[in-house]
């Protein structure tokens, strides 16, 4: 490969991985917070900033914050209107928000990550702060444990190894032991559990969407927050793997 081919990719790379961290914020986001979260100098991530805000992938606000940019935003959109699993799932996962009152969230595989797709939003005055776009990790969340379990060892296991295991609550499992044994679990039950690993004072119910060759496309959840947790967890799981179930033989699948 030419250098010059070399260097573009590499360019390449960076500018998607600065987007990703523009992306990853709540908020727009200031210059030296970009700077703490990339392996890039000062220069090369100016460079970098002024190449994305140029081509309209990026904005920066009068208070100098960075945040996605309308032409980014477009884009997402189209590819979002592109995934046939959103028309697929639709009604049936708005029926599932409207069966267990809840936040249903619908998210398919990013690399090693999990993304949402689509998010049914709970009618109750607490809802949950997720957006469309959000990424997640596999080992904290209830649509990361349900597509892992879902797809052959070797695979999660290549997936795992390249994970780095973040605390990200008091009871995020950042053992990998412990971790597979939630994965045991989740193939036992047909379901996922999140308690609180992603985000305190949510808790999660999780199972995989699968397609005519068997294997997972999307995981969906329902999310709840533990103040209003029904005691009895079948008002959660049981609409949950029953719409999953109608989504997977609207794609194919044939259960076994």
């Amino acid at each position: 490969m030419a250098e010059d081919q070399i260097k573009g990719t590499q360019s390449f790379s960076r500018s998607i991985d600065v987007l990703q961290i523009i992306s990853n914020q709540t908020k727009p986001t200031i210059f030296s917070n970009i700077l703490d979260q990339s392996n890039l100098t000062r220069p090369t991530l100016y460079r970098i900033l002024s190449s994305l805000e140029e081509e309209g992938l990026i904005h920066k606000t009068i208070n100098k914050e960075y945040k996605l940019g309308i032409r980014l935003i477009s884009l997402a959109y189209k590819a979002l209107a592109e995934i046939d699993i959103r028309r697929i799932a639709h009604n049936p996962l708005r029926q599932l928000r409207d069966e267990t009152g809840e936040t249903v969230h619908l998210a398919i595989r990013n690399k090693n990550m999990m993304v949402y797709v689509d998010k049914f939003e709970s009618k109750e005055i607490v809802r949950m702060t997720s957006f469309i776009g959000t990424t997640i990790p596999f080992y904290s969340s209830s649509v990361g444990k349900a597509y892992l379990a879902s797809i052959e060892e070797k695979q999660r296991d290549e997936i795992l190894k390249q994970t780095s295991f973040i605390q990200k609550t008091n009871k995020t499992k950042t053992n990998i032991d412990k971790f597979y044994k939630d994965i045991e679990l989740t193939k036992k039950n047909g379901y996922s559990f999140d308690d609180e690993e992603n985000e305190d004072g949510i808790v999660c119910f999780g199972a995989s969407i699968k397609d005519a060759t068997s294997m997972p496309i999307a995981s969906v959840s329902v999310s709840i927050p533990t103040f209003r947790l029904n005691k009895d967890k079948t008002t959660y799981w049981k609409p949950l793997l029953s719409k999953c179930d109608e989504i997977s033989k609207l794609l194919g699948y044939i259960k076994t």
